[in-house]
This record gives structure tokens, C-alpha cells and sequence, in this order.
């Protein structure tokens, strides 16, 4: 089953209506494997409505009622900004530079510990679908002096 063909199976199972908005949202995020802007989005639908398009609201709210149904990943990944992207298994998370904007991608075992202790120590059920987290990169740092044990 394609990953378009999955994630429709995933909303009619929760009982979701689909209609053609939903699902050209949805095709965009299954065509496109790389994080999206709305604005990306929205060039991507253009055109496949007759006679309309869709506006970045309708857009932002389809986005979030993906993201209830925990299909959809939001990320603000600093100078490209908020992006959006289909969940997918496994999971993985960034980490930015600030300095050159280098991305860096992680695996999700990362936050196994850190989703354990939130549960036992507070009965928190954290979701950590995709996340971005900010600093220097192995280079940018060495050129910067900053030592890697240095905590700011």
C-alpha cells in the first residue's frame, strides 16, 4: 500500500470525512517526501481545483486536523520556518545551526529517555513527533572556540 493509499486508510478508519480539500492537502504531503510550507502546499493543489483555489487558511486548518489525528508532523525549523510533514516511522527530529543553518538529522531514540522520565516522574504522555533544536554545529562551534562540555 502506497503512502497515499495508507494515510487515507488511517482517517476512514478513525471515521474521518474526506473531502477534496482534505485529500488534496494530503496528496501534496504524500507527493512531496521533504517538509512543506503552507505556501508549498498551496502551489502544489494550484490548479487542481477548477475554478478555486485554496487559501492558506483552509490549508492551516486541514494541517492541524491532521495534526489531531496525529498524521501530521508542524516543525519550526528556524530560517525556512514552519513546515509540515506526514509522520512517519521512524520518527526523526533536527538539529539546526544558527549560525550556518545546517541541518542535521536524528533518530528519535534520542527521546526515549527523555518521554520515560516524563511519564514516570510526571504521568506525562509527551508527543515528540518531530522536532527542531537549535545551536551550533561541530563546525560552526569549533571555529566559534566553544567548548562541547559548555552548557549556555
Amino acid at each position: 500500500m502506497n503512502t497515499m493509499e495508507a494515510t487515507l486508510k488511517r482517517i476512514e478508519d478513525k471515521g474521518e470525512r474526506l473531502t477534496i480539500q482534505r485529500r488534496l492537502v494530503i496528496e501534496a504531503l504524500c507527493t512531496h517526501a521533504e517538509h512543506q510550507t503552507i505556501n508549498a502546499i498551496q502551489h502544489t493543489v494550484e490548479g487542481k481545483l477548477t475554478g478555486s483555489k485554496l487559501s492558506e487558511v483552509t490549508i492551516y486548518r486541514i494541517l492541524e486536523w491532521l495534526k489531531g489525528l496525529g498524521i501530521v508532523s508542524q516543525t519550526d525549523m528556524g530560517a525556512d520556518g514552519i513546515v509540515y510533514a506526514l509522520l512517519d516511522t521512524p520518527l526523526h527530529h533536527h538539529l539546526v545551526c544558527l549560525n550556518c543553518g545546517k541541518v542535521i538529522d536524528i533518530d528519535d531514540s534520542y527521546f526515549a529517555d527523555l518521554r520515560g522520565k516524563l511519564q514516570s516522574d510526571h504521568g506525562f504522555r509527551a508527543r515528540i513527533d518531530h522536532m527542531a533544536i537549535y545551536g551550533l554545529c561541530a563546525e560552526c562551534a569549533a571555529q566559534a572556540g566553544d567548548s562541547t562540555d559548555k552548557v549556555e
